[in-house]
């Protein structure tokens, strides 16, 4: 009898001494995933944020254990809370708007770092770019090419390759084809402005008849393959520019 009595009370003691859920809200329950997190701010400051959850190890103490992702690997580690920083946490969720479906959207709509490869594959290439890295260095040229998280930009003296993660920001134009009608114009008054050019080197010159019409047709062709060059700077003038934050440490100052 007293031998089971002993092997009750050592297979108890784990269970008795195991710490208690803490709620620290009803509105993210016993477990604050990485989009409650992200919403209400609770750990702003804990980079690759998965999960965390709050025990009570006393009437005055908790303690936090909180999930990150360190180099696709899953990594737990505890922080003490006192009933003061508890109550400060409470607050502040219960200070704000219940975390809906419309809310997760509007929040995630601004969070461009979360789709940065998406966003570099779908940019028409060549394209010319303006990007700020974490220094806050500026880099304008070309972009040419986006592979294996690094990006390829063709600038007047060389290629530079930037790893994804060191950009803050990114500039571009967007496409679009609301411009196709200017085409022919554009075409028209390049090829004219070709023939303008030879019909007055040939006034000056005063070249036989078949050297005259050489050149006519000469400015014509030069008029036209500028055309498509004249084309696309003009799209671009008049194209709206787009800037993506790809940096969730600027997204987060920028919120703020």
């Amino acid at each position: 009898m007293a031998k089971i009595c002993l092997l009750l009370i050592v297979l108890l003691s784990p269970i008795k001494s195991q710490d208690e859920i803490a709620i620290l809200s009803a509105r993210v329950g016993t477990l604050i995933d990485i989009h409650e997190n992200r919403f209400y701010r609770i750990f702003p400051k804990v980079r690759n944020f998965l999960s965390a959850q709050v025990y009570l190890k006393s009437s005055n103490d908790y303690k936090v254990r909180i999930v990150v992702n360190r180099k696709g690997k899953k990594k737990t580690y505890e922080k003490n809370m006192s009933l003061k920083q508890f109550t400060r946490f409470q607050n502040n969720i219960n200070g704000q708007p219940e975390f809906t479906k419309e809310a997760r959207e509007i929040m995630y709509a601004g969070m461009d770092f979360l789709r940065a490869s998406d966003i570099l594959n779908e940019i028409k290439k060549p394209q010319y770019v303006k990007i700020i890295n974490i220094n806050n260095d500026r880099l304008n040229g070309t972009l040419i090419g986006f592979e294996d998280n690094l990006v390829a930009v063709q600038t007047a003296t060389a290629i530079e390759k930037i790893d994804l993660n060191d950009i803050e920001r990114i500039s571009y134009r967007l496409y679009s084809d609301e411009f196709l009608g200017l085409k022919p114009y554009i075409y028209g008054l390049s090829g004219t402005f070709g023939l303008n050019v030879a019909t007055l080197y040939n006034s000056q010159r005063s070249p036989r008849l078949d050297e005259s019409w050489y050149y006519k047709f000469y400015g014509i062709v030069v008029g036209l393959i500028f055309s498509s060059e004249l084309y696309e700077a003009l799209a671009t003038v008049l194209t709206p520019s787009e800037t993506f934050i790809l940096s969730q440490d600027e997204y987060e100052q920028n919120y703020k």
